[in-house]
C-alpha cells in the first residue's frame, strides 16, 4: 500500500522512528516494573513479625524477560526490513498478552511468591496476614496491552520501511554506469516511442538506425 493511499484513508503512515521509540520507552517501562514492590505480608519469625517485600521479577518472572525481549525488538525494528518488521509485530503482541496474563496470574494469587520469600525469611512457608499488593502489578497489566497495541504501530511504519537490503546496495565505480531504475527505464522507452512518432510525422523510418 502506498504512503498517498494510506493518506487516503485517512491513516498517516508512521515512521519506523518514531515506532522505535515507543516500543524502547514500553520496553524500560516494563523492565522498570520489574524491580519495583508488588506486595508485601507479615512473616512470624522467633523474634518477632517481619515484613517480607517481592519485586515484580520475583511475583512473576516472566516481567523481566518480557521487558528484555521488548527493547530488543525496537533493536530490531531499528535495524531491520520490512518483513523484519512485520516479525517484530507478532512477536510484540505474544509479549504483551504474555506480560498482562503473568501479572493477571499474580494478582488473582499474590501468596506463593511471598511464602516463597516467608521461607527465605524464617525458614517456615508462612505469612500471618493477607497479602497487601501496590499499583504496580495493575501497571504492569496495563503495560502488557500497551505492548500489544505497540503491534499495530510498528506494522504501520513498515509500510513505509524501505527493505533492509536496499541500504547496503553497491555504489558504482568510478567510469561505471549506474544500473537504470524500473522508473527511469519506462522514462526512457516513453522518449523513444515519442521520437518515433515525431519521425513519422516528418515522413521517415523510425526503424532505420540513424534514427536510434
Amino acid at each position: 500500500m502506498t504512503t498517498a493511499e494510506n493518506t487516503s484513508r485517512g491513516r498517516p503512515p508512521v515512521s519506523r522512528g518514531r515506532a522505535v521509540v515507543v516500543v524502547l520507552v514500553l520496553g524500560a517501562v516494563t523492565f522498570g516494573l520489574s524491580l519495583l514492590p508488588w506486595a508485601s505480608a507479615t512473616v512470624p519469625t522467633v523474634i518477632a513479625e517481619q515484613t517480607v517485600t517481592v519485586t515484580g521479577g520475583d511475583a512473576a518472572p516472566a516481567t523481566t524477560a518480557t521487558g528484555l525481549a521488548v527493547l530488543a525488538t525496537a533493536l530490531a525494528v531499528a535495524l531491520g526490513g520490512r518483513w523484519v518488521s512485520r516479525l517484530c509485530a507478532v512477536a510484540l503482541l505474544a509479549l504483551g498478552a504474555l506480560l498482562a496474563a503473568a501479572a493477571v496470574g499474580f494478582l488473582l494469587d499474590p501468596r506463593p511468591p511471598l511464602l516463597a520469600a516467608a521461607a527465605a525469611v524464617s525458614g517456615v512457608r508462612e505469612i500471618s496476614a493477607e497479602p497487601s499488593t501496590t499499583l504496580w502489578p495493575w501497571l504492569a497489566v496495563a503495560a502488557g496491552v500497551l505492548v500489544a497495541a505497540s503491534a499495530v504501530l510498528v506494522l504501520r511504519a513498515a509500510r513505509t520501511a524501505t527493505a533492509g537490503g536496499r541500504r547496503f546496495e553497491r555504489a558504482p565505480a568510478v567510469g561505471e554506469r549506474p544500473r537504470p531504475t524500473p522508473d527511469a527505464e519506462a522514462r526512457d522507452e516513453r522518449v523513444r516511442a515519442m521520437d518515433d512518432w515525431d519521425a513519422l510525422g516528418r515522413g521517415e523510418d523510425p526503424t532505420e538506425p540513424e534514427h536510434r
